[in-house]
């Protein structure tokens, strides 16, 4: 259910974006740091938006993958140590 409202959510923000960029053919120069360019603003947002949006899930992707390590190698301490509990409780202890 939280996939699909998660592309429901992306598809009505593209359809925004697309939907103001659309209205707009001005020609303007936009300087980059090498260069610049003269493109229609309607590019320019399609370009920033999607640059933007590609970004935004490179990072997310970065976080959730380190949290996937961490909650795997925790589980793995975890179950490290519910062996050597059991192995702790179950052994006799010796008479001195």
């Amino acid at each position: 259910m939280k996939y699909i409202l998660g592309i429901l959510i992306t598809l009505a923000v593209i359809m925004v974006a697309v939907t103001i960029g659309a209205n707009n053919d001005q020609l303007i120069t936009f300087n980059y740091v090498l260069a610049q360019s003269e493109l229609r603003l309607s590019s320019l947002v399609a370009i920033l938006f999607g640059f933007g949006l590609i970004l935004g899930w490179l990072i997310t992707g970065v976080f959730y993958l380190r949290l996937k390590l961490q909650n795997i190698t925790l589980n793995r301490r975890v179950k490290r140590q519910a062996q050597q509990i059991t192995e702790l409780t179950t052994t006799t202890p010796k008479a001195e």
